[in-house]
């Protein structure tokens, strides 16, 4: 009854079906930095109780602009360990196997989720964790933050090498040491949308197009096709 109780107001929006795929649905949160950490609270609230998590990093002082897991109490805590105790805070009932960097082994690991969100900064592991789902033909949610602007996308076929110019050494994506908080729990929270969309059977913003914002720009949201 505890959860019922919780996450009744969900069902407001939710149809109790819908909730009890979000509560059996395995979620797969690659990286729990900026985006990461609003990723997982947003799927935390929505009732979700099954998580994998991947993570090498722990808490620095420089984190604390922009990510939600980053306390005073978790500073030099992995985020993989900060990541557990935050979501059991939420719903002691969650249960998360935690892993550190994704590597070229771990996308024997996807199997047995449903979906996947990128949440790392790092081209190379973007790179590796889209093959590793192509592979095992898993939905591939993307997403960024750099400065205030932000992406998601969801890729299920597509190309993700051909997306963003991969080959003969393009890399129109980097890694970024400037975010701020409202850009990175944004692009966040998109990426929980977009995999709650995918568990439920809702339509989602997929590629070769992506949702983009900037919280600078009088448009804020508009849609565009990558490469």
């Amino acid at each position: 009854m505890l959860y019922e109780e919780k996450f009744s107001r969900n069902l407001r929006t939710l149809s109790a079906g819908q909730q009890g795929k979000v509560r059996r649905s395995q979620f797969c949160i690659a990286g729990l930095g900026g985006t990461g950490g609003f990723a997982l609270e947003c799927l935390a609230r929505l009732g979700a109780e099954r998580f994998v998590v991947f993570d090498h990093d722990r808490f620095e002082l420089t984190n604390f602009n922009r990510q939600l897991l980053a306390t005073d109490a978790s500073l030099d805590a992995r985020k993989t360990d900060a990541a557990i105790i935050r979501a059991r805070s939420i719903n002691g009932k969650i249960k998360i196997k935690k892993h550190g960097r994704f590597g070229p082994r771990s996308g024997a690991l996807l199997s047995a989720c449903d979906a996947v969100l990128d949440c790392t900064d790092s081209f190379a592991t973007k790179l590796l964790v889209a093959e590793s789902c192509r592979r095992t033909k898993m939905p591939y949610v993307f997403c960024s933050a750099q400065g205030t602007r932000g992406m998601v996308s969801v890729f299920s076929g597509y190309p993700f090498e051909k997306a963003f110019q991969a080959g003969a050494g393009k890399k129109t994506l980097r890694s970024c040491a400037s975010v701020v908080c409202p850009a990175a729990a944004l692009a966040g929270s998109l990426a929980a949308a977009q995999a709650l969309n995918i568990i439920i059977g809702k339509s989602v913003v997929r590629a070769p197009n992506a949702l983009f914002f900037d919280i600078f720009d009088r448009r804020l949201f508009w849609k565009a096709r990558l490469g």
